[in-house]
């Protein structure tokens, strides 16, 4: 391990997504304030087949849309899920979300529908909040959505799960879990960074292999950094992740965040609504140390996860 830095971080709110609307097309270029175009709606979605709504804007705008389907507390339980897509904005889930989806863009001027398809044969009451923002001094496209993963079997490390996503925010995992509060240089393996999550914890991570990958990947980690020491929770990891489709992404049990670029407003929001809501509330590091970028794992009876052991 190389730790460049140590962060600590708290607890707290949720995403301030407030304009709704389902069912038809809905205007969102008029008022500007969420405060003065608030409005609610619900949508069901079915427990087999799917739904459609549309959102329609008359000058091209960054809106942030959230979907609420309200999944169940209980993190072993999947409860609704679903796919999403709109064809207008190319946005196309090839993976369930399981009762919440949100996603945040630029939305060109005219109606835009979206396809909602159930997955899993479980109906819900969902509500669907968009709100118009104002422009961004710098780009503002993010999602963000809860997997309907909830295995967490313990494997051998350096196995291969064949359950995990393509973010992984949860499925089955290695027995040992990286340090809290360190700053990997280094990728941290998957199997580890999953047991870091079913702790509570969050990882922050970016699409490099290293931090000494480019000026960009540089910049990406001490961003990282500092969003971690802003939300002020111990529990977390920041590392380098080459696999990941976008260049940031936070994760939570069961909770993925994934951007372009950083918006520290949303991506502080979904920290502090992802953390410690994991299986096991556990806070410790690992009994032994070891260097969680590798697959080199001390077989002692001190390891709490004696399964680890290659």
């Amino acid at each position: 391990m190389n730790p460049a830095k140590s962060i600590f971080t708290a607890f707290g709110l949720g995403f301030p997504l407030i304009l709704a609307a389902c069912g038809g097309a809905v205007d969102v270029d008029e008022p500007t304030e969420a405060s003065d175009a608030a409005t609610s709606k619900a949508i069901t979605l079915p427990s087999s087949g799917g739904t459609k709504f549309s959102v329609r804007v008359s000058k091209q705008s960054d809106v942030s849309i959230a979907l609420d389907c309200n999944p169940p507390s209980n993190p072993d339980v999947v409860g609704p899920a679903f796919r999403i897509s709109s064809a207008s904005l190319a946005l196309t889930d090839t993976q369930a979300r399981a009762g919440r989806w949100a996603w945040t863009g630029t939305m060109p001027v005219g109606t835009h529908t979206f396809a909602l398809a159930s997955v899993g044969g479980v109906g819900a009451s969902c509500t669907l909040k968009t709100v118009k923002l104002a422009a961004a001094r710098t780009c503002r496209t993010w999602s963000s959505w809860r997997s309907p993963n909830t295995n967490h079997t313990h494997m051998r490390v350096g196995s291969q799960p064949s359950d995990w996503e393509a973010l992984p925010a949860s499925g089955n995992h290695w027995g040992a879990w990286a340090a809290w509060a360190t700053v990997y240089e280094k990728p941290v393996k998957r199997g580890y960074l999953l047991h870091n999550l079913e702790h509570g914890g969050l990882v922050y991570s970016y699409k490099c292999t290293a931090a000494t990958d480019s000026k960009a990947c540089t910049e990406a980690r001490d961003q990282l950094i500092d969003l971690a020491n802003e939300v002020g929770e111990a529990r977390v990891i920041v590392t380098p992740d080459p696999t990941q489709t976008e260049l940031f992404a936070v994760r939570g049990w069961r909770e993925a965040y994934s951007s372009s670029c950083l918006d520290v407003e949303s991506a502080k929001a979904f920290a502090l609504g992802s953390i410690r809501h994991g299986r096991e509330d556990v806070d410790a590091d690992p009994p032994v140390p070891f260097d969680p970028t590798t697959t080199n794992v001390p077989c002692y009876n001190l390891m709490a996860a004696p399964d680890s052991c290659p």
